[in-house]
């Protein structure tokens, strides 16, 4: 199965534990095309029972990349302003505060082109970001 962007978005939303009625008012779509798209995601095998897994290595078209981000000045505002600029944006699933050479590291998933496109028009223009290393990930194995 092919995952569309909606299909990611459910998975997400429903990951986040947004009930239906949160999901259908936020993606300002219809409850049937929700439950369609539960159904096809729950017989595709990226929904068992009450447990959502996550799985987007079957899907061609999205990828895993990590991001990191270092600041022109480091102080406490400047990371709270960060974390509220970039805490909405669809392809950033997680933002870690790190040490060393880099003040974040973001997770994110999306299509190629999405994440390109959120480093280019986004995260370039904020302000205070000094430098971007876009790493994207070619092959994961669980240990």
């Amino acid at each position: 199965m092919k995952l569309k962007e909606i299909d990611v978005e459910l998975l997400d939303l429903f990951k986040s534990g947004k009930k239906v009625n949160e999901i259908t008012q936020k993606l300002n779509i219809p409850q049937s095309t929700v439950y369609y798209h539960y159904n096809k995601l729950k017989k595709n095998g990226f929904i068992k029972g009450l447990k959502i897994e996550l799985n987007y290595n079957g899907s061609d078209n999205y990828e895993n990349a990590f991001i990191l981000v270092s600041l022109n000045q480091v102080y406490i505002k400047d990371f709270d302003k960060f974390f509220q600029e970039l805490k909405e944006d669809r392809v950033i699933k997680e933002i870690y505060e790190v040490s060393g050479d880099w003040d974040f590291i973001l997770s994110v998933r999306g299509s190629r082109d999405d994440i390109i496109n959120f480093v280019h028009e986004k995260l370039q223009n904020l302000q205070n970001v000094q430098k971007i290393q876009s790493i994207f990930i070619m092959k994961h194995v669980e240990i």
